[in-house]
């Protein structure tokens, strides 16, 4: 009779289980497509299904890991992960414990994309609370595109159809190629430099506009100094790059984004079309309400003259007339009083002049004696002399009468 086997508990099971395969497979990389997406809501772990045609795994990413991705996963991405073979002995079930993933197909561009997009959006570039806001009626516009391409033939006629006022200055910048990102610059550089300045006219906005393309076509407007010149420019910049579908980081740093260039166009302008029609409308509004005010002023006036007093019009003349005699002699009275006081006033004051005027003294008979010559000094010559001591021998003395002067000489 053979020995019985030994018997394990589903514990004990599970458990070597767990030893056999986390020590055979350490780390495996695994393609397929993620499915049942979830984020917990507290933990904020990833937990999904990754599948492929005929069979599916369980994978677990720990938010300490997850934080690092440059993207959010979602249903039906493929993706390459990495990770460890983990059992869950409670459940006996096994998943992968998930360390990287990578999206299959995006490439290696889309993952630099991501990356500075990433960057940019931390440092508060893309920001829509310091975007500048753009005129409602433009004047002058910068425009950075090529010069022989179609991108600026359909915004002048875009342009002339909707709003002819617009003054559009082309700056030619390259737009395909390594070079296009610092070109580009240049040419936000120098219309800063010169916008408003000496016969340079102010820009009210810059845009940067090219047509569509593949993804290597449009990637220098994902270039980092690009991002940060427009994010530095004072002038509002309007980014229109390639068709609808595509988005670079000069879209999202930009502080309007176009979905293509002949949307810009469009959305930069107003429609004359339109504006005339609102004229119109306020025209018919304002004849409307001036018409109504007037007859509401005919009908006042109507009332007023069939007011009462407007029927006895010589009785209120007369009245005024009185009370205007009334005032025409308050005025004389006044008048006639103010003249009389003033005339006491400079009779009061001839006669106190009369009095002290020393001409007056000089005719009873008094005369002034001055000092002359030149031995008592420049200040002290015409001074007149009031004490006999103020004089010395030989000092010359002029002698004012009333009717003239005479010269004298001290001579003791």
């Amino acid at each position: 009779m053979e020995p019985l086997a030994k018997i394990l508990t589903v514990t004990e099971l599970n458990a070597q289980i767990k030893i056999l395969l986390e020590e055979n497979f350490r780390f495996v990389n695994l393609i397929g497509e993620i499915s049942n997406f979830k984020i917990h809501t507290q933990s904020g772990h990833y937990y999904f299904t990754l599948k492929d045609e005929g069979s599916q795994i369980q994978c677990v990413m720990w938010r300490s890991r997850s934080e690092t991705l440059l993207f959010t996963p979602e249903d039906g991405m493929q993706v390459v992960i990495k990770g460890r073979i983990s059992v869950f002995g409670a459940r006996g079930s096994y998943q992968v414990d998930v360390w990287e993933i990578k999206p299959q197909g995006i490439g290696e561009l889309q993952l630099r994309f991501d990356k500075l997009k990433q960057k940019l959006f931390e440092e508060g570039l893309f920001d829509e609370t310091i975007k500048k806001p753009l005129p409602e009626f433009p004047e002058n516009v910068a425009m950075i595109t090529s010069r022989t391409g179609a991108v600026l033939q359909d915004f002048i006629k875009i342009v002339k159809r909707r709003y002819p006022l617009l003054n559009i200055f082309l700056y030619p910048a390259t737009m395909q190629g390594i070079a296009s990102a610092e070109s580009v610059i240049s040419a936000l550089k120098d219309i800063e430099k010169h916008s408003g300045k000496k016969d340079f006219p102010k820009m009210d906005m810059v845009i940067i506009a090219r047509g569509g393309g593949s993804l290597e076509d449009i990637w220098p407007f994902n270039d980092e100094k690009l991002a940060r010149a427009i994010y530095a420019c004072k002038i509002p910049i309007v980014s229109a790059i390639g068709h609808e579908v595509d988005y670079t980081i000069c879209d999202f740093v930009a502080d309007l984004r176009a979905p293509t260039p002949s949307a810009a166009a469009e959305l930069v302008t107003p429609d004359m079309k339109e504006l005339i029609e609102n004229l119109d409308k306020f025209s018919y509004f304002y004849r409307s309400f001036v018409q109504n005010k007037l007859e509401s002023v005919r009908n006042s006036i109507k009332e007023v003259r069939s007011n009462y007093y407007f029927n006895r019009p010589k009785d209120l003349i007369s009245n005024f007339y009185l009370r205007l005699d009334e005032m025409s002699k308050q005025v004389v009275n006044l008048t006639e009083n103010k003249v009389s006081f003033y005339k006491n006033q400079i009779k009061y004051i001839s006669s106190t002049l009369h009095h002290i005027n020393p001409t007056n003294n000089l005719k009873k008979g008094y005369a002034v004696i001055h000092k002359g010559g030149d031995q008592q000094g420049l200040f002290d010559r015409g001074k007149i002399v009031i004490r006999a001591n103020e004089l010395s021998k030989n000092d010359d003395v002029e002698i004012e009468f009333y009717d003239s002067k005479k010269q004298a000489r001290i001579l003791k």
